[in-house]
């Protein structure tokens, strides 16, 4: 789908920062416990290097294409080649988007509002998820940046916790304790995931488009390691491992005359960011399917997209199910990220080498 207008730097690094941005923030720092064990945060700057890498190789590939996207390159092969393969994106995609959804307002629904029906939560979710993705891609990117501005505030929560800050909660070890830095690392790996959409729009980014992927993946990148330090440093070790959901138990800290349940509120708010993960990866989902079959009208087929959508929704029954759901659809998302571009750039490199044997005939 050609666009008439295309994402400004500035919009590119806000979509991919709240694409990444989602419900694992508010385990996060459990998660890096788990995995890394002592002063654990560090290993955050080791996952979102290797995040950029991936970026760098999602650049390679429009670079040496001179600027085609994904679907232009991949055009050389014929449909029924292409549609196993799309089939499969396009499902991980769908649920994953659907699962993070579902996953946020079961939290939600668990921790503030336990007498609200989940249907009603994500009957509200996919109404908002409809509307956003009647847009082209321009349009929910400069609704993306409104978005950024209401939400971004948040982050500075963390400073009220500086007065319980210590720093001999950190410990002088680093990676001391019950370490699973293979397994734990993918996971936490899987909290950056959303860039690898990027692959799909990066055409449509007007310049600077590497500076602009690494610059979105920098902002998730800084504010996971700035709570996960704040974590450290204001639970104990132990503590840290205990604790189902720490950012939640770091927000129910501050309060404010006008406000009693921060918590509350900043979860609440929070949902926005998620919301806009689930767009994205459904409307990578469509990308893909509109791709496949041309014939059927895009309003048809994202209606089509939403009604699966919320039908599988209601597939796991408990939090324990949808996370053991996101633990596999994670690392499949995972795996594409990093094949996917690999795949395409071999693709282009064969497709320039036999247009140069032709060229030589």
């Amino acid at each position: 789908m050609q666009m008439k207008e295309k994402l400004s730097p500035f919009q590119a690094s806000i979509l991919i920062y709240l694409i990444q941005s989602g419900v694992t923030l508010f385990f996060l720092p459990r998660l890096v416990a788990e995995a890394f064990g002592t002063n654990g945060w560090i290993g955050l700057i080791i996952i979102s290097i290797i995040v950029n890498m991936n970026l760098f190789l999602i650049w390679l590939v429009f670079k040496i294409s001179k600027g085609k996207s994904m679907l232009e390159i991949i055009s050389i092969f014929p449909k029924w080649i292409t549609l196993p393969i799309f089939l499969f994106i396009a499902g991980v995609w769908l649920l994953l988007g659907v699962f993070v959804m579902v996953k946020f307002c079961m939290i939600l629904r668990v921790l503030f509002f336990g007498n609200v029906s989940l249907i009603y939560l994500l009957s509200m979710a996919y109404i908002l998820t409809y509307m956003l993705l009647k847009m082209d891609l321009y349009q929910i990117a400069k609704s993306t940046v409104v978005l950024f501005y209401f939400t971004i505030w948040t982050v500075f929560l963390l400073a009220f916790h500086l007065p319980e800050f210590s720093f001999i909660r950190l410990t002088p070890f680093i990676f001391k304790g019950e370490t699973d830095m293979l397994k734990g690392g993918v996971n936490i790996f899987t909290a950056l995931l959303g860039y690898e959409l990027s692959i799909l729009f990066i055409h449509m980014i007007e310049r600077k488009q590497l500076k602009s992927l690494i610059a979105g993946n920098t902002i998730t990148s800084i504010i996971y390691l700035g709570v996960t330090f704040v974590s450290y440093g204001f639970f104990s070790f132990e503590q840290l491992i205990r604790e189902m959901y720490p950012v939640v138990t770091l927000l129910g800290y501050i309060s404010f005359p006008v406000l009693e349940r921060v918590e509350n509120f900043t979860f609440s708010v929070f949902g926005l960011k998620v919301l806009m993960t689930t767009v994205m990866y459904l409307w990578g989902t469509k990308e893909l399917l509109q791709y496949q079959f041309k014939k059927i009208k895009s309003t048809i087929l994202l209606i089509g997209i939403l009604i699966i959508s919320f039908f599988v929704s209601f597939i796991p029954k408990v939090i324990k199910d949808v996370e053991q759901w996101l633990t596999y659809i994670t690392y499949a998302c995972t795996a594409i990220a990093f094949l996917l571009p690999i795949f395409l750039l071999i693709t282009v490199l064969f497709t320039k080498k036999l247009n140069r044997m032709s060229a030589n005939e």
